[in-house]
């Protein structure tokens, strides 16, 4: 094979050829029909090898190559510029053209951690400067004329001299305001999963070359660019929610038993139908596995193949039910497609493997969804009536966090109790993960009463043994992190209102609640009552 250098130092020929037909054990990060990405044997460059002559499209490849309008004509220009203008991207070395037309693109390997790691494992004011840093990057960037185009947490690694982006084949050339705004979207919600929102908007400061107290016009600013990244949020969102319901690369359309579904490509065809008869199985008592049964529900613990699955089955049980769910989708759809949402926003659920749904005269009646077995995870409700308090202190930190990353994102989960959140130990932490998903809300924006009404439930499902003094500690640090337009003294008085008309597993104790919140008490108690509370004879 020969190479054919375009641009840079051929120095490094040699390397590439052994690189490109016989890569060395582990020296490939990435290796598919699009491109091979790895390091050189020296560990002092990366090569990143684009298939543009694949001849998939030759009329569309030649014209590419005519052009150099490819991926790596792109980036290489894109690093050029920058790097001399001292922007913190890789050092380009070369950029060669294979025999059959594709590609490589060599540039100095950069030493260092992804970002993501990066500001998981900072101190608080090591991730605030992080994050300065981060922005500053970007402006560099942007100020040169150039956007990103592809820009995430997993795009940038943190070096000795601070974060350095990487993976410029989208990049262009643009003075656009509003193709800089959405290159700051992209990067700010990726942060998301990572950082605060006191956090983001240090970055978004820095980012905007906004200093000190902002001005009115400064402000403005930054709304625009967190509604940017709302946005972005948003439509990320609802691409991820789509490929639930189509053939792709990730899911295919199945119809199994009589049943129309989606599968994931992760659970084998046989695999399926294999948890299907398993799970009828043992909701019938003819195997073990039956964890619960209602009067409309069936949960079963089941194998599939290698994997350890929780079927879940939902019956409509009545028409108007039934038609509600032809509209909102029936439960095992909403349960897959909000599970598949919650991991992509990084946030704690188990793996969705299938769904499949029963139509009678068009209408879903009865659903059953196959998610991955979390066990043995403990719900977050048992660990908080432990006797240990320091395993109580992890437990209400957990809590906390993900839910300060629900409603951060928009997220109702429409049924929060501590029992719908199982806790698993990773070293100090207790990282939580959710389950029930059928009630899962996905909003752009989450608004103050449907926030304070999850947080209500959450309080009431959580017994005596975790003391006022504690609820109150918990909810002032989420009050910090996601202020109220009411004073917090407000809003925690109506949150102790609900918590007690609810009459579920809190019954008050120790704590007094205002006369403002015993009225609304009054209110909210007249015919609610928590689906697990008892009746009164």
């Amino acid at each position: 094979m020969t190479i054919d250098w375009l641009e840079g130092d051929p120095g490094l020929g040699p390397e590439l050829l052994r690189f490109i037909e016989q890569p060395a054990p582990g020296s490939c990060w990435r290796d598919d029909a699009l491109r091979r990405v790895g390091r050189l044997e020296g560990n002092t460059a990366v090569v990143k090898l684009f298939r543009a002559g694949s001849g998939a499209n030759p009329l569309r490849e030649r014209l590419r190559a005519l052009a150099r309008s490819g991926p790596a004509e792109r980036e290489w220009r894109a690093l050029r510029a920058l790097h001399a203008a001292g922007a913190a991207v890789p050092r380009p070395i070369g950029l060669a053209r294979l025999a059959r037309g594709d590609r490589a693109l060599v540039v100095a390997y950069v030493e260092g951690i992804p970002l993501g790691e990066a500001l998981e494992a900072a101190s608080a004011r090591a991730r605030r400067d992080l994050l300065v840093e981060l922005g500053r990057a970007l402006r560099q960037i942007h100020a040169q004329g150039f956007v990103h185009g592809d820009l995430h947490v997993g795009n940038v690694v943190v070096g000795a001299r601070g974060p350095v982006i990487l993976d410029l084949q989208r990049a262009r050339r643009s003075t656009s305001v509003r193709a800089k705004r959405r290159d700051l979207a992209r990067l700010d919600h990726s942060l998301a999963a990572f950082v605060s929102t006191a956090g983001r908007l240090r970055f978004r400061k820095a980012a905007l070359g906004i200093a000190g107290l902002p001005s009115p016009g400064a402000r403005a600013r930054l709304r625009r660019a967190g509604r940017a990244a709302d946005d972005r949020r948003w439509e990320h969102l609802q691409s991820r929610l789509r490929r639930t319901r189509r053939s792709g690369r990730a899911f295919e359309r199945v119809s199994p038993a009589g049943a129309s579904g989606v599968r994931s490509r992760a659970l084998a065809p046989e695999a399926l139908e294999q948890a299907l008869a398993a799970h009828d199985a043992a909701r019938d008592g003819t195997a073990t596995g039956l964890l619960d049964r209602g009067e409309r529900v069936s949960v079963c613990a089941i194998e599939a193949g290698s994997h350890r699955l929780v079927s879940k089955e939902v019956r409509a049980g009545g028409l108007l039910r039934a038609i509600a769910d032809s509209i909102r989708g029936s439960p095992g759809r909403r349960a897959f497609e909000a599970a598949h949402g919650l991991r992509s926003l990084a946030l704690g659920a188990p793996a969705p493997f299938a769904y499949c749904e029963w139509r009678r005269f068009g209408l879903p009646v009865r659903s059953l969804v196959l998610l991955e077995d979390l066990r043995p995870d403990v719900g977050a409700d048992r660990v908080l009536e432990g006797e240990d308090p320091g395993d109580r202190d992890a437990a209400l930190d957990a809590l906390r966090r993900l839910v300060v990353k629900l409603h951060r994102s928009g997220i109702d989960h429409g049924d929060l109790k501590a029992s719908h959140v199982l806790l698993r130990r990773e070293g100090e932490r207790l990282v939580p993960r959710l389950i029930d998903l059928e009630g899962v809300r996905f909003r752009r924006r989450l608004g103050e009463a449907a926030r304070l009404h999850a947080l209500a439930q959450l309080n009431a499902s959580v017994t005596d043994a975790v003391a006022t003094e504690l609820r109150a500690r918990w909810f002032a640090l989420y009050a910090r992190a996601l202020r109220f337009s009411i004073p917090a003294s407000h809003a925690r008085a109506k949150i102790v209102a609900e918590s007690l008309a609810r009459r579920h597993r809190w019954s008050g104790a120790g704590c007094e609640p205002s006369p403002g919140a015993m009225r609304t008490r009054r209110v909210l108690g007249r015919g609610r009552r928590d689906a697990d509370a008892p009746r009164r004879r």
